[in-house]
């Protein structure tokens, strides 16, 4: 038993290091979905029942560990090479079947997150105009502001040279 279980470790370790290349074996091995003639799963329809309730279930999303140890205790479990063949393929239906769910919600949280990068592409490029805008109007009101500060300067000059006027006292211009 304790062979056993080293055996079964070191299988593990081997299928979980690389997973794709026992699936690509199992898939040459030209698996037919249909059991042999003449299995025991033919022969004994309520055993073959009572003997898949008792296997452990297929991991659904699982990691390629789960699925090597399922792999494992399938094959390990069958009697006949007809049976490891039914196990086999029933194994890579369900393997196909978890790997089509995954693809269908890759696909879907895809969809999600290309929505999502137009939604920000548009808020950017909104916020790209709008400091555009903003840059034009700092813009204006600097050069308003430099025209305010030319006019106060001009104004300014020219009170000095009235208040510096030749004439001594409050007289206004207009008398003389």
């Amino acid at each position: 038993m304790a062979s056993n279980a080293s055996e079964k470790a070191r299988a593990l370790q081997q299928c979980e290091s690389d997973l794709d290349l026992v699936i690509a074996r199992l898939t040459n091995l030209g698996l037919d979905p249909a059991p042999a003639v003449g299995s025991s799963t033919d022969a004994h329809p309520a055993a073959a029942e009572a003997e898949s309730a008792a296997l452990p279930p297929f991991p659904p999303c699982g990691s390629r560990a789960e699925w090597a140890e399922v792999l494992f205790d399938r094959m390990n479990g069958a009697a006949d090479p007809g049976e490891a063949k039914a196990r086999a393929a029933a194994l890579l239906e369900a393997f196909e079947r978890s790997v089509a769910a995954d693809l269908k919600v890759a696909a879907w949280q895809n969809g999600v997150l290309k929505k999502a990068v137009l939604v920000q592409h548009r808020l950017h490029k909104a916020q790209e105009e709008a400091n555009r805008e903003l840059r034009r109007q700092v813009a204006a009101c600097q050069e308003r502001a430099r025209k305010l500060e030319a006019d106060n300067y001009a104004l300014s000059v020219h009170l000095r040279q009235a208040q510096q006027s030749s004439m001594p006292g409050r007289f206004h211009p207009e008398v003389f």
